[in-house]
């Protein structure tokens, strides 16, 4: 196993790593049946923890917290889970995503020595994804791209910029969401299973939680104020400031507030 300078290093140079063997075959088994068993027929399953020991053990695995808590400082938290199969081909087939998606929580920024990173992906294989089936493919680098994504280099097909990540069973791929990347497709391709779990830092959500409710008390002041957070009345506020003041934190979907009085 790499060091974690060298990963750190080769994760700021192209905005992804594959940590070999994350997985161990024993781990890899359990979840291979529960999904012969449950998760075949649809291209994506959003997934739950009370699945078993053997999904909750995807939440943290140990090369891959390490790794995390590294970039993240120790300040992070898991956004989201889904598992995928072959049939799941993001964006039309297309390249997606840019480096400048700071309004979405996605972003990638280095300043004194630190990476500031928004939304980061894990992809763990749980099949084989050579040359012969679909797999993650990305232009390395584009994660700190000054400039536009021209069309042309969101393309599959003669795309000179273009990188093939392959990966073995057990393996993971961390990547920045910041990264211009997508699912090369490849035509009979033969069976594809992989999780993919995204995370952020600990004070962020990008997708809409769905279980948070509207706010109904601005917070304390700490260490200063000499009386609890007392609830108020929204029906009293206009729809702008509903938004701005009860709306809960999230990035994607969150509709802009311009215009709403």
């Amino acid at each position: 196993m790499k060091s974690i300078e060298e990963l750190y290093f080769e994760f700021d140079l192209y905005g992804y790593v594959v940590l070999r063997e994350a997985l161990n075959p024993c781990h890899l088994k359990k979840l291979q049946e529960y999904w012969s068993k449950h998760l075949d027929g649809e291209p994506l399953h959003d997934i739950n923890l009370d699945w078993g020991e053997e999904w909750t053990q995807l939440v943290d695995p140990e090369p891959v917290f390490r790794f995390l808590a590294a970039v993240f400082r120790e300040k992070f938290r898991m956004d989201h889970m889904f598992c995928a199969n072959e049939q799941l081909v993001s964006s039309a087939g297309n390249l997606h995503h840019h480096a400048d998606m700071f309004d979405e929580g996605i972003f990638y920024w280095v300043r004194n020595g630190r990476v500031h990173a928004g939304l980061i992906g894990v992809q763990y294989a749980l099949t084989e994804m050579g040359a012969g089936q679909s797999h993650f493919c990305c232009i390395p680098g584009s994660h700190r791209a000054n400039f536009p994504v021209p069309d042309a280099c969101r393309r599959l097909e003669d795309n000179e910029l273009l990188r093939h990540v392959h990966l073995n069973a057990g393996d993971a791929l961390v990547f920045s969401e910041a990264l211009v990347h997508g699912t090369y497709a490849v035509p009979g391709s033969s069976q594809r299973r992989a999780v993919f779990a995204r995370y952020m830092n600990n004070h962020s959500y990008f997708r809409r939680p769905p279980e948070h409710e509207a706010l109904t008390a601005l917070p304390a002041t700490p260490n200063h104020t000499g009386t609890a957070s007392r609830p108020f009345n929204a029906s009293l506020l206009t729809e702008r400031q509903r938004r701005l003041v009860a709306e809960p934190a999230y990035a994607r979907g969150h509709a802009p507030v311009g215009g709403v009085s």
